[in-house]
């Protein structure tokens, strides 16, 4: 389902709710001194807890939020961003509330904000965030980053050898070599902030280079990278590049200009079943233990002040922030399906 499409499935569909009621607003904005002992005793009671997540990135975060408390049963369901902001409001149009709070990508968190099915809440930790990274009402707070440009294989290129620029990009002796993630959100994503940085006219040229499209997710793709079977692909995250990097592979990540910034965050659930074990979650993702997990382990840059990261001199682009945002998307959709025959 396209990003626009979604937005109007969400609005026409008869899912407008009430975000919070008095008793979940006063556990997910509780600011007293006993905050801590009242979210474990409520969680305790609680035992259970369910997080919805686009990726495998959770993992890591999940294991130190457990060993930290072992006593709850903890639950993760992870899917593409448009599936789950769309199985999400198929249950609460049912009546069915089965998740407690979210990771995931700025424009699905966006989606279910304008949906209404999400709650305010603060947490101790919201400080450490600037403005940019918090939703209207509190309701979301988006915690890493992650950018998307070249990935290479070093032993296929030489890091001397690879593009420097978008423009080397058009240099003849990568026509046919250039790999892409063709994921509809990586793709689309990818194409709109070259739009924005180099123009159209680029695109076009680009699209004579006869780019290799793997129809799979960033992780497939980074994975053909690492085998050399796709020794460049120009939409690579740099988290993938790190992590593959980190296990040994001969892999580089090269911003070649401005470059698309994917930024995740944290929310809670409108109706949330376990609402103090939601609460210890979120407060878990935006303290300090877990960003230096983001952004030491797993690639990520945090989005927190007092946590600099290592990709601060490459221009990102905030693309789901812009205004029209929506209706870009989907003249961007179209242009990747014109250009790269994205979905032929």
């Amino acid at each position: 389902m396209r990003w626009l499409g979604l937005v109007s499935f969400l609005l026409l569909s008869g899912t407008a709710y009430a975000a919070e009621g008095d008793a979940l607003a006063k556990i997910a904005t509780y600011q007293g001194a006993d905050r801590q002992a009242m979210l474990e005793a409520g969680a305790r009671a609680e035992g259970a807890l369910t997080i919805y997540t686009v990726g495998a990135q959770i993992d890591p975060l999940m294991a130190a939020f457990s060993a930290h408390y072992p006593w709850l049963a903890t639950r993760v369901l992870k899917g593409p961003g448009p599936e789950l902001v769309k199985r999400v409001t198929e249950e609460y149009k049912a009546g069915v509330h089965t998740v407690d709070a979210y990771e995931m990508d700025d424009y699905g968190i966006r989606l279910l904000q304008e949906g209404g099915v999400l709650a305010s809440f603060r947490s101790p930790e919201m400080p450490a965030y600037g403005p940019e990274s918090i939703g209207p009402k509190d309701s979301w707070v988006m915690m890493r980053r992650d950018l998307i440009s070249l990935g290479f294989n070093t032993k296929s290129v030489s890091p001397e050898a690879a593009p420097h620029t978008n423009k080397d990009l058009l240099d003849a002796k990568w026509k046919g070599k250039l790999g892409i993630s063709g994921s509809p959100t990586a793709i689309v994503t990818w194409v709109g902030a070259l739009a924005l940085s180099e123009g159209e006219p680029f695109l076009r040229k680009l699209g004579q280079q006869d780019l290799r499209i793997y129809n799979l997710g960033g992780r497939a793709v980074a994975n053909l990278v690492v085998s050399g079977e796709a020794p460049l692909v120009v939409n690579a995250r740099r988290s993938h590049m790190f992590a593959s990097r980190k296990e040994g592979a001969a892999v580089e990540w090269r911003a070649l200009g401005p470059s698309y910034a994917s930024v995740s965050g944290v929310a809670l659930a409108g109706q949330p079943p376990h609402p103090h074990a939601a609460m210890l979650f979120i407060d878990f993702q935006l303290g300090m233990e877990a960003q230096k997990i983001y952004s030491g382990d797993l690639g990520y840059s945090s989005m927190r002040k007092d946590l600099p990261g290592s990709d601060a001199k490459v221009e990102a682009l905030y693309l789901t922030l812009r205004p029209n945002f929506y209706r870009e998307y989907e003249a961007w959709t179209d242009l990747s399906d014109e250009v790269f025959g994205a979905r032929k």
